[in-house]
Formats: structure tokens, sequence, C-alpha cells
């Protein structure tokens, strides 16, 4: 059985996905219903990939004819790179807020919004940075190597920079959600928020401050995703849909980052498996296609039963009238 890829793509699906979940749910928390969470991760690619741009162009050495050596930057450099598209990220996540807090939009209508947007943003990103490839400056899809002791897909790729900051994001949210007085008042404008109004908590900001956090967390996935698999993101402008996986996993996971996190590692384990698992047996490696679908099958029938009894935030999707009490 081929360990390397098999664990090395379990850490980096478990990574992305309970990012994008936990950015679900700090918008819910907060009362906004968000189907942008994969919109966002695409923003968050495209900051990754421009940032790689241009710290592989402008402080790389360039050499005779203009190339760009792919491998030319530190692996160090994504200590910078991540942190700064994530807040570029955050920040785009404003837009979402203006048309939801300040135009009091249908949430989700926006929401679909941001996501085709997204993908806009993608496609002509990558049309432009190609461009460059054809003036004879290439833009490699490696152009910096990424912070762990192996590369991908090596199981030394489990010590990773892209894992450490994902455990850290995980205990972070819980803690500051669950175990801080901040986190109480947070949680409560998802819950009543005419209530939290009345209680001197200003609901605007913390709403505008939950969707900032929400753009953050998920740029760090989109980050993560284009550092191992941009070649894929550059052609298709998207994160494979790991977004939307997200909200049901969240909403299996009843808006819990705890339970969350248990569902993100048992669908990480299934998808490493149907890639790389199934080759090693031959009685069912014919329907190895078959079992690449099962992941999203078994997410889809455990999503069934959960919807029915999952308890979200009762103010999530209701735009908020301070006239009204």
């Amino acid at each position: 059985m081929p360990w390397g890829p098999l664990v090395s793509t379990f850490v980096f699906i478990f990574c992305i996905l309970i990012l994008g979940t936990i950015s679900g749910i700090f918008s819910e928390r907060v009362g906004i219903v968000n189907i942008a969470i994969n919109g966002f991760m695409i923003f968050g690619a495209i900051m990754y990939m421009i940032l790689q741009f241009l710290g592989t162009h402008v402080f790389a050495a360039t050499y005779e004819n203009k190339k760009v050596i792919g491998h030319a930057i530190s692996m160090w450099w994504q200590v910078l790179i991540i942190p700064l598209a994530a807040l570029l990220t955050g920040l785009f996540g404003f837009l979402f807020g203006y048309t939801t807090i300040k135009l009091k939009s249908n949430q989700v209508v926006s929401g679909f919004a941001i996501n085709i947007l997204a993908i806009g943003l993608a496609a002509i990103t990558i049309y432009i940075l190609r461009k460059y490839q054809d003036e004879g400056q290439v833009v490699s899809n490696s152009g910096t190597v990424e912070l762990a002791l192996g590369q991908y897909p090596t199981i030394k790729n489990i010590v990773s920079f892209k894992l450490f900051i994902t455990i850290a994001i995980i205990i972070a949210s819980w803690f500051v959600l669950r175990k801080t007085r901040w986190g109480l008042r947070y949680r409560s404008i998802g819950e009543n928020p005419q209530a939290s109004d009345v209680a001197g908590i200003n609901v605007f900001r913390m709403k505008w401050i939950g969707l900032f956090i929400c753009g953050c967390i998920a740029g760090v996935g989109g980050s993560i995703f284009a550092t191992l698999r941009l070649n894929e993101f550059s052609t298709t402008s998207d994160v494979q849909g790991i977004g939307f996986l997200a909200l049901a996993i969240m909403i299996t996971g009843q808006w819990k980052i705890s339970i969350s996190t248990i569902i993100s590692l048992i669908f990480a384990a299934l998808y490493s498996f149907s890639y790389f698992g199934i080759s090693s047996f031959d009685s069912i490696k014919k329907f190895e296609e078959l079992f690449r679908a099962l992941p999203f099958v078994v997410t889809l029938i455990v999503l069934f039963p959960t919807s029915k009894k999952s308890a979200g935030p009762a103010a999530a999707g209701v735009a908020y009238d301070k006239s009204k009490r």
C-alpha cells in the first residue's frame, strides 16, 4: 500500500475540510448563512497564487531569458504568504457583509453570487498569469516549496506548516467560542440578536467581525489547496467544491467544532483510501472509480438523518433589523 500518498493526502484533505467547516461555523454562529465558503476558499487560492507569483518574480533571482526558477524561494516564504492571503480573503468577506449586513439582501442568493464571482476572478487571474508564460516568463506551479519535513506525497509531509496552523486554528476557535465571555456574546447573536442588542452588544460590529474571521480561515484553507493542487486549480478555477462539503460537515456536526473535526477526519480517511488504498487490493481494483465516490455518498447518507435533527443557530439567515424587538 502506498503509505506516503495515502497519509499525506489524508492530512491535506483534513486540513482544508476542517478549515472550511470552522469558517462556516463562525459565520452561522453570528447569524449569517454562508454558502460562499467555497468562493472564499477560491479567493484565498487566488491570493496565494498571486503572492506566490510576485514573490517568485520580484524577490527570486531572474535569469538571462527572464524565466523564473520554480524553487528559487525558500519554503519559509509560506509563513508570510499564507497569512497574508488569509487577511486579503478576510477583507474580501466584507463584500459579502455589505450585501447581507448593510443591504440586508437574501443571504443564500448573495452567497451564490460570491461563489460565481470568485470563479470568475480565478479564471481572469489565471488567464493573466498565463500570458507571462507566452511572453517567456514562466509562472511555475511550484513557485514555493511547501514548508514541511518532506515534500508531498511522502509520509514525512505529515509534519508540515499546514497541519500546525490547522491544529492551532481548531484549538483557538474552540476555546474562543466555548470558553470565553466574548465567545458567549458572539454565539448569542446567532440565537437572539435582539436580546444581545438589549444586553449592550453591538450586533452589527460582531457580524462584521464574524465575516472577517470567516474569510480569513477560509483563505487559509484555499491557500493550502493552492500549495499542493495549483495545477488543478489553474485548470478548473475551483477547489474541488470542498467549501460545499464543509457546509455539509458543519450541519452534520451540529455547528460544533469538536464533532465537525471528527467527521472531517473520517471523510479525509475515506477520500485518501479511495484514491490510494483501493489500488492495493486486486479484487476490487476494477471498481476504483466507484469507490472514489464513496466519501461523497457517505456524506450524503449521514446528512439525511442528521439534518432533520440539526438545531442550528435560531437567527441564522435572518437579516437583523434593530427597529424590531
